[in-house]
């Protein structure tokens, strides 16, 4: 059927009850439908129509200097900042018209706009007369950095009276009110900062917030002054006597929200304030596990300017501006939206010929930059990736970069110190006539001393003497032993502490947050207690008793609190214990978790406890597959028993090896399956060795999630989906080291067996 409505011919779809179903106009180049006959005839009677547009089009070009063309909504770009979209949007123009150009760089799109003020001009105001400037230390920008914003400052004395308008005047009452109590002691502060106002919020796979403020200045000293003459006024107490980490004195000031009060909304989130003067620069990190991973990262050389890739995109690519916002797609927290505007996907729609996959998958960095005028803004976007990627020739392929052999076979696993990426790593090997070899990277392996036995447990860093420089603690049966590697002599001290009798010599913990700064390490008793090491005594003493005596199930749950730390470990008969820095136990703990009937099987563990960051349930899953939800006051919220196709199976939590998060693992002697957090399976593994089977979860950053799985003499690598690693099988006598490589998106593998130590790489992307 059909009709002529407004000199259009709409056609009619009817049921054969004469029931209406759509209807149609046909053109030449578009055919127009919809449901509503009323919505068809006022197409029909409007498309002839020029559209009038509330605001003048831009005057966009596309030719062979303009690769595209792109107008963009403020709300747009902001939402791909994260959680602090919306104060990102406020050094956005109203609009942002892009003309996408040619440009030097082969990596990245560049796309240029001039926008009016329009309603920016309080921004605008803060940056009058400040020259537009690349960043200056970039050398002080830690590799793990996600999110990056910039604050270039070329007048310190006249931003700090912008800024000191701008925070008086702010719409936030908490701002206002501490900029008034703080005010006084601000000037002295803003007038002795650098060139560069850099805030990093580093990746953190557990989900928690990690981030430090780095203030440049010429006189270190005078500006940490100021900053703690501000602390003091915003109500911090008198600190007691700095930490010392890696050749830096650390001093926590207990007042939340300082670098907010002093540079606006968009540096929330410190709770508290670590710092540290690292050179003429102020480090403010939000808590102290945040401050020695930047630290970590500063000795060994972990810092944008190392990758060359990075450092040209820093100099060269990046614009002088007096604000960049900087996003590292693909990081934990941070990855590419998936309703990405259809303009975007259009201007990377390019499929790359080495990979096969369009440019939007391999998109990796994002930078907004601007430079504020008395009338416009001028703005920068730029869009693309700095690491390699693998041709398939090589890709996940398994490659035998470095084999060192010994004379006698191993009897341990090899401890890794340092990165194995960039060739510098020594490693510590033990052969069966109990030596104890340092291989250095040159490949030079040099008997250092005999230990008492096989190395048990896991290799922990720890600033134990006050030197400078990381030493490695690790246990045999009977010993704890410390090795402090001096690299300029290619020697290692190794120092021993007797283990007091039943301590557990399979698990080393880092006491994160805990009040007493002489404990450097954790492990646990046979009975259940808890154990740390003292730097002082030189010993392990008893700091928290388990009343009912009891095998704890490792790994034990170690968590930072602003009132210390805290301590989550569950027994083997379901006894749950959780600890506060004291030693006390919380209320209604030791909490015993038991069956309900008498019909159901008797409950056992056979793994650990663990509280997920930000989350109020404690999660925990019995041997017989019972998933429990238990609540902070030791009541169980939620039990859910799971499928069990194999009645000799048994389950338990699968923490990764930082427990920053869990999967759950159903085993036999001769299988394993991976569940995730519900108990749904995501792959099986069969056919293994009885009795010779390690499982670990492995979490290495830039969104590489990986499962070991050794049996017999080699070690198999899957993915989350079930998907080998590598073509191959490593061989490997012990559970192997990973380290992933985000510049050359390489996987690195140390690994030992029979007389040698092997290291692989694999190419993932």
């Amino acid at each position: 059927m059909n009709h002529t409505f407004a000199g259009e011919k709409i056609l009619d779809f009817v049921t054969r009850m004469n029931e209406p179903i759509g209807s149609f106009i046909l053109t030449d180049g578009y055919l127009v439908g919809s449901v509503s006959g009323i919505l068809i005839e006022n197409v029909a009677k409007r498309m002839h129509q020029s559209l009038k547009l509330m605001q003048k089009e831009p005057d966009f070009r596309v030719d062979a200097d303009h690769l595209a063309v792109l107008s963009v909504r403020p709300e747009v770009l902001q939402s791909l900042f994260n959680n602090v979209g919306s104060l990102v949007r406020l050094f956005l123009p109203e609009e942002l018209n892009l003309q996408f150009r040619q440009s030097a760089s082969r990596s990245h799109l560049i796309g240029y706009a001039v926008d009016k003020i329009g309603g920016r001009r309080d921004v605008a105001a803060l940056f009058a007369d400040q020259t537009p400037q690349r960043i200056q230390y970039p050398h002080l920008i830690p590799q793990t950095t996600a999110t990056l914003y910039h604050i270039s400052i070329s007048d310190a004395s006249r931003f700090g009276r912008s800024l000191s308008k701008l925070l008086g005047s702010a719409s936030s009452d908490f701002l206002r009110d501490r900029f008034s109590q703080i005010e006084p002691a601000t000037k002295a502060l803003y007038q002795t900062l650098g060139n560069d106002l850099l805030l990093c919020r580093m990746e953190s796979p557990s989900g928690a917030l990690r981030q430090v403020l780095i203030l440049t200045s010429q006189n270190g000293k005078l500006l940490a002054n100021a900053y703690q003459q501000v602390a003091y006024l915003a109500g911090a107490k008198a600190p007691g006597p700095p930490k010392e980490y890696l050749g830096h004195k650390i001093l926590q000031l207990n007042v939340p929200e300082l670098p907010a009060s002093l540079f606006s909304s968009l540096f929330s989130g410190f709770s508290q304030s670590w710092i540290t003067q690292h050179g003429t620069s102020l480090i403010v990190a939000n808590s102290e596990e945040s401050m020695q991973d930047y630290l970590q990262q500063l000795q060994r050389g972990a810092v944008w300017t190392a990758d060359p890739r990075q450092a040209d995109l820093l100099s060269t690519t990046l614009r002088p501006a007096n604000f960049t916002a900087f996003v590292r797609l693909n990081r934990t927290q941070t990855t590419v939206p998936t309703t990405w505007p259809l303009a975007w996907q259009n201007l990377l729609d390019q499929v790359d010929p080495i990979t096969g996959s369009t440019a939007l998958s391999n998109l990796e960095n994002m930078a907004y930059q601007a430079s504020y005028g008395n009338e416009n803004i001028q703005s920068t976007v730029i869009l693309g990736r700095t690491t390699r990627r693998a041709s398939r020739a090589v890709l996940n392929k398994l490659l035998l970069r470095k084999k060192t052999e010994f004379n006698a076979p191993l009897i341990a696993a090899p401890i890794v110190t340092g990165n194995l990426i960039d060739s510098s790593a020594q490693f510590y090997a033990q052969n069966n006539a109990g030596q104890f070899v340092l291989v250095t990277p040159e490949g030079d392996k040099i008997v250092q001393n005999n230990t008492d036995g096989p190395i048990r447990s896991n290799a922990l860093g720890v600033d134990f003497l006050n030197n400078g420089r990381l030493q490695y603690l690790f246990m045999t049966d009977h010993t704890l032993y410390i090795a402090d590697p001096v690299r300029i002599s290619k020697e290692v001290a190794l120092q021993a502490i007797p283990l007091p009798k039943g301590i557990d010599p399979s698990y080393l913990a880092r006491p994160r947050g805990s009040l007493q700064r002489n404990l450097v390490a954790l492990a646990a008793h046979e009975d259940g207690h808890i154990y740390a090491l003292d730097r002082q005594r030189r010993a392990f003493i008893r700091i928290m008793t388990a009343p009912h005596k009891s095998q704890l199930q490792l790994p034990f749950q170690v968590l930072a609190t602003p009132a210390g730390m805290n301590i989550l470990g569950i027994q083997a008969d379901g006894t749950l214990n959780y600890w506060r820095d004291n030693g006390s136990e919380y209320p209604h703990f030791p909490s015993r978790i038991e069956r309900t009937n008498e019909e159901e099987p008797e409950i056992k563990f056979v793994g650990p406890a663990l509280l997920p960051a930000g989350q109020s349930l404690i999660q925990t899953i019995a041997d017989e597959g019972q998933l429990f939800s238990i609540n902070t006051n030791g009541l169980v919220a939620k039990r859910t028993q799971l499928y069990r196709p194999i009645r000799r199976g048994s389950f338990r939590l699968f923490p990764d090896e930082d427990q920053t998060n869990w999967l759950l693992l159903r085993t036999t002697d001769t299988e394993v399956t991976i569940l995730d957090q519900r108990g749904k399976r995501l792959f099986d593994v069969r056919a293994l060795q009885s009795g010779r089977n390690n499982v670990r979860y492995h979490r290495l950053g830039a969104g590489i999630d990986l499962i070991s799985v050794k049996s017999g003499g080699f070690t198999t690598l899957y993915d989350l989906n079930g998907r080998i690693i590598g073509e191959r099988p490593i061989p490997s006598d012990f559970p192997v080291a990973l380290q992933f490589d985000e510049r050359t998106n390489e996987l690195y593998i140390l690994s030992g067996a029979q007389q040698a130590v092997l290291l692989f790489s694999i190419r993932l992307r």
